[in-house]
């Protein structure tokens, strides 16, 4: 018979086993080192599902998850390391936090460039992709593809992309950021050293934002708006030979990436007063540089194994590709009505000449005037989209959406208790059953940083059948 102090040794003896090998030394074999700043449970699914479901030469070039495999290093892993984002000294302690905090799932490649709201983790893109099982040769879609992260991240692992969104700045800036992946470095090293010229030409073409207009300390009814040139549309030549004498190019691709780094620091103007204007440029397009500095570091010698990316204008209801002619498709839906991109990016927008009041009747999300009319608009709207998703996609092939939910506001939508609400994500899954779109795994995560907007977010993998 055993005695009580038997017993006890024999757990003492189990628990030292177990917690000296460690949860990551039962999950994956003892050759796979996991990347840092792995601590969330859908992390941990993903890179399971990575271990189970990619070989080691797949891992080590496109996993997402893993710093090393046996002795060699990654590439997820060594496009990481090193300083995450060159932020300017007055940045707050804050921002510099969240960007060392997240230097393994946001803050390497192009990534970082342009603040926009709602943006993917790409990490959790990489392995999404993966997950779906696409492979270099094949098609991937992101219907709305804002920033433009899937397009980036699927051209960094061999596979071809096409974007599509209804707001020309998305199409703008996610084609600046594919560029910087492969832009001539040497006239933005010209342009960063005379960038008062360039942010002078800039002001002079462009225009200039109210700065502090949008600052959260603002007194109402006190600021200007937005200072633009009335007709400076479709990306404006006017002045060209000015630009021209700053630097020796006339690659497209080098103006339109100063013009990004331009409008990002006309954002930033518009939230803060601590810096000029012209500082504010400065501060960014050095951190612009040496974005594509380090990237470009990474990539030397394996330029010609991006892949295809292409960024379009257009409607996702409306999807301008053939039946089943694309291997996935990975797309994240506006958040509601929760998010008005447009207010966001009006500095932009009028730039690029568009009339705003009518984008927004083909915005998803945005039409309609109060909640209950947006939300109508916005379940008939991702209808037509999920259709169009079913119909590109190949059988058997997978469809991710990426689906913020806030019940408090949907509570408010449809006039019923948060706690009846089904939440966002089970009525998309509810419509995309209905186009033979069925559900394969659900992974939640919990949204950081606007959870006044939006608390959870629900990653839903459905197969076409």
């Amino acid at each position: 018979m055993r005695t009580r102090k038997h017993a006890a040794n024999e757990h003492s003896n189990a628990a030292r086993n177990v917690l000296s090998e460690g949860m990551y030394g039962r999950i994956f074999p003892s050759h796979l080192e996991i990347i840092p700043q792995l601590n969330e449970v859908y992390e941990l699914a993903l890179a399971f599902y990575e271990s189970q479901l990619l070989s080691e030469d797949d891992l080590v070039q496109n996993g997402a998850y893993f710093a090393r495999v046996g002795k060699r290093l990654t590439r997820h892993y060594l496009m990481c390391t090193g300083e995450p984002v060159r932020l300017p000294k007055h940045s707050s302690s804050r921002l510099r936090s969240f960007f060392i905090s997240n230097q393994f799932k946001t803050g390497y490649a192009t990534h970082g460039l342009f603040p926009y709201r709602g943006k993917f983790h790409p990490q959790m893109i990489k392995a999404l992709i993966n997950v779906m099982g696409l492979k270099p040769g094949e098609t991937v879609l992101d219907p709305m593809m804002g920033s433009g992260t899937v397009l980036i991240e699927a051209s960094l692992m061999g596979i071809r992309s096409i974007g599509i969104d209804a707001s020309p700045f998305c199409r703008f800036m996610t084609q600046a950021k594919l560029d910087g992946l492969v832009i001539s470095q040497k006239p933005l090293h010209e342009a960063l050293n005379n960038y008062e010229a360039i942010f002078n030409h800039f002001v002079e073409t462009v225009g200039q934002s109210a700065q502090g207009s949008k600052a959260k300390s603002r007194s109402r009814g006190n600021h200007r708006g937005n200072i633009v040139r009335e007709k400076s549309a479709q990306f404006e030549t006017r002045g060209r030979n000015q630009y021209r004498k700053i630097i020796s190019s006339d690659d497209e691709a080098v103006y339109n990436f100063l013009l990004l780094s331009y409008l990002d620091s006309a954002g930033y103007s518009e939230r803060s007063n601590r810096k000029r204007p012209v500082e504010q440029f400065q501060k960014i397009l050095e951190r612009y540089v040496f974005v594509v500095e380090k990237i470009q570091r990474v990539l030397e010698g394996t330029e010609s194994e991006l892949a295809e990316a292409r960024a379009l204008k257009g409607d996702a209801r409306y999807l301008p590709l053939e039946d089943q002619s694309v291997d996935g498709v990975l797309f994240s839906p506006p958040y509601s009505f929760a998010i008005d991109y447009l207010k966001n990016d009006s500095f932009h927008l009028n730039y690029l000449g568009e009339d705003i009041s009518e984008l927004k009747e083909s915005m998803v999300g945005l039409r309609g005037r109060g909640l209950r009319e947006k939300y109508d608009h916005y379940i008939h709207d991702m209808n037509q989209v999920l259709f169009e998703c079913a119909r590109v996609l190949r059988t058997g092939r997978f469809c991710t959406m990426v689906v913020g939910t806030n019940d408090r506001q949907l509570s408010k939508a449809l006039a019923m208790p948060p706690e009846e609400v089904p939440g966002l994500h089970r009525i998309l899954m509810d419509i995309a059953a209905k186009h033979s779109l069925t559900p394969v795994r659900q992974l939640a995560r919990r949204i950081s940083g606007i959870a006044n907007t939006m608390r959870d977010e629900y990653i839903l993998i459905l197969e076409k059948i």
